[in-house]
């Protein structure tokens, strides 16, 4: 094979295994845009429904202003990395995790991610038929779930360019149609001031509303890295992260909570067919849901890339067909209790990254040999387990970020301890 056509089948590949060299780096808008579709989805939606069922307005946008403040630190700090090293989640792992080791972390992220994209298939499906129950076959729960999930396949097959394209038309998209949405809402409840007088029928907590707004991302955020390696920089991954998250998160969360305050339904779209805007809520739900769930299929992929010797674009076809199908027939639901434990060590696995890259390897992975890597950081692995005991068991608080917190801090008590992975440092820095 010629050098030119080895880089261009590594393009192909979306750099699955490589680092994104700089000349393919993309500029602060195109990347926001890209972590923006990815945290504007249908869970925001339904995290301010629920909100709306305990909490005010300004107990509301406290809980989703913290939440999202703890997502941006982690997802950021994934992110910087990701941007720094031009590599995935899965490939920044093998630093950290060992040669073999590492593959254990794709195999986490890839079933997490691909389980995601299998279950919003069938949840995309059943909300097109309830939202147009009349409207035919093509809408059938079944139906619609299988060409939902193949709709979604297309921009993850072209990797980041698809997300890229997909997202620029979508977002700008979204806003404007949720801002007429949630206009017409407020106008149906005769006024902002109307509004603001409703009280919310439940009592809760606003540290109960922040453990909804970070537990409904925690995994999404710890996956940032595999958008942000495309950032020219850590300060562009940090903006892109911070506006995902605290702009286009919050804005869906608070359009949940406002469409479920006043017409008393769970998400948005059901809220605008009510009120009479049918093709509007029928946008709204396609973008949301596509610009989210492609993105979980594209973690994904680059998951399975970094465990077995298959193009990533081959992969997200494979998957995503499998995962169309059994969202759609409804089998991937009875695997989400399965999805909500996987998603449970993720954070940790974050956690090990993030103390790896920032404290021990002071932020430094330009290896020239990754082969002098060992196979298996047993100090990781550890401290990833006792995260996800963490994460399991203690109950107050965020699971997810207490087990990312206490793995942070046991992989760096653990490395002072047992540094057996840093002769690999001093291996490299006498080349």
């Amino acid at each position: 094979m010629s050098t030119e056509e080895t880089r261009l089948k590594t393009i192909s590949n979306d750099y699955a295994t490589q680092r994104v060299p700089m000349s393919e780096r993309k500029s602060t808008l195109s990347v926001s845009l890209v972590v923006s579709g990815f945290c504007i989805c249908m869970s925001g939606l339904f995290t301010g429904a629920a909100m709306a069922a305990g909490l005010s307005l300004r107990e509301a946008l406290i809980a989703a202003f913290i939440g999202n403040v703890i997502l941006s630190a982690f997802g950021g700090a994934v992110g910087a990395a990701g941007a720094r090293e031009g590599l995935s989640a899965s490939r920044l792992s093998i630093y950290s995790f060992g040669s073999q080791g590492f593959k254990i972390v794709s195999l986490v992220l890839a079933l997490t991610m691909g389980g995601w994209f299998s279950v919003q298939s069938g949840f995309f499906g059943i909300t097109i038929n309830a939202m147009f129950p009349n409207a035919g076959f093509i809408t059938h729960p079944q139906f619609a779930g299988v060409w939902g999930g193949l709709l979604m396949l297309m921009t993850a097959y072209f990797g980041y360019k698809g997300l890229e394209v997909l997202s620029k038309i979508a977002i700008p998209l979204i806003v404007i149609i949720s801002l007429i949405g949630i206009n017409a809402a407020i106008n149906s409840a005769g006024g902002w001031d109307n509004v603001m007088s409703i009280t919310p029928v439940g009592s809760t907590t606003i540290s109960a509303g922040i453990v909804l707004v970070v537990g409904s991302f925690a995994a999404g955020a710890s996956a940032q890295a595999d958008v942000t390696r495309y950032s020219k920089d850590a300060k562009t991954a940090w903006i892109a992260t911070i506006i995902g998250f605290m702009v286009a998160n919050s804005f869906i969360i608070v359009a949940g909570y406002l469409s479920t305050l006043v017409t008393g339904m769970g998400d948005l779209p059901n809220a605008m067919l009510h009120l009479g805007l049918g093709f509007p809520a029928l946008m709204v739900l396609i973008l949301a849901q596509w610009t989210t769930n492609d993105n979980n299929l594209y973690t994904s992929s680059l998951g399975l890339s970094n465990i077995f010797r298959i193009g990533r674009s081959r992969i997200v076809i494979i998957v995503g067909v499998i995962g169309s199908i059994l969202g759609g027939l409804g089998v991937a639901d009875y695997f989400v209790s399965w999805l909500v434990v996987l998603g449970i060590g993720v954070p940790p696995m974050a956690g090990v990254i993030i103390a790896d890259y920032y404290i021990i390897r002071k932020q430094n992975y330009k290896f020239k040999d990754e082969s002098i890597l060992p196979k298996w950081n047993a100090n990781a692995l550890l401290a990833w387990l006792i995260g996800c005991v963490v994460g399991f068991t203690v109950k107050f608080g965020v699971a997810s970020l207490n087990s990312l917190i206490v793995t942070v801090v046991a992989y760096v008590i653990i490395m002072k301890i047992r540094p057996i992975y840093l002769e690999h440092m001093e291996i490299e820095e006498q080349q």
